[in-house]
């Protein structure tokens, strides 16, 4: 399994390498351009880790490689192309380190985390987004759209889908089309029906912190895999 390591300033030591990771088994650190050159060759005949040190990557440097995910490679990568490894992300593991900026938080990275079965709802994840409510509005607007998307899928070609939602075609639908494949109608269905209903609350009744985490809760049961 491929880990990403995010931050924002590159790690090129051992001591540092340790103590933002957390990881203290065997791994070699490994120069972006002798990896890209030996992708199938003899970097990657022994079992350690191989650590990318000296570079930030994104999706497109490691599609263009023809990468594979399932290998046991460490990459760091900036917060805001995290989202372009989306439609990977069963293959991944994410390290945001002891270190990092934790009062960051982007409506995507909850997204990502409720279709993603392997990644948990930590008690900071919840607490950021369902106790600030410009956080958590944004959030349920990008999850709308992000079901939207997927539900026009099933009667609609990709390039109709862009031409109603006024999107340009990129990564995201093909993130789309792999999750239709994966969650079902009546899946879907139910999570409109609680986005619904956590709006009409949030309307009516007041932004409550209870609610929003009752909802985050359950829709990740209904849309995780």
């Amino acid at each position: 399994m491929t880990k990403l390591l995010i931050t924002e300033k590159l790690i090129t030591n051992k001591q540092d390498f340790i103590k933002f990771s957390n990881i203290s088994e065997s791994v070699e650190f490994v120069k972006y351009s002798d990896f890209s050159s030996n992708t199938t060759a003899s970097l990657f005949e022994e079992n350690n880790i191989k650590f990318i040190y000296d570079q930030f990557v994104n999706f497109r440097d490691l599609s263009n490689i023809n990468y594979k995910f399932s290998s046991n490679c460490i990459f760091q990568i900036k917060k805001n192309s995290l989202s372009n490894f989306s439609e990977v992300s069963k293959d991944l593991e994410v390290i945001e380190g002891s270190i990092k900026n934790k009062d960051i938080f982007l409506p995507w990275d909850l997204s990502n985390i409720i279709f993603n079965k392997k990644q948990s709802l930590s008690n900071e994840v919840i607490s950021k987004f369902c106790g600030d409510e410009s956080l958590f509005r944004q959030f349920i607007s990008y999850l709308n759209k992000e079901l939207l998307r997927i539900n026009l899928l099933n009667d609609n070609d990709v390039e109709k889908v862009s031409q109603l939602l006024d999107e340009k075609i990129d990564f995201k639908y093909e993130l789309a089309e792999r999750r239709l494949s994966k969650i079902s109608t009546v899946k879907l269905e139910k999570s409109f029906y609680q986005l619904k209903k956590i709006e009409t609350l949030i309307n009516k009744s007041g932004f409550n912190q209870e609610n929003n985490k009752r909802f985050v809760v359950g829709v990740k049961q209904l849309l995780e895999f």
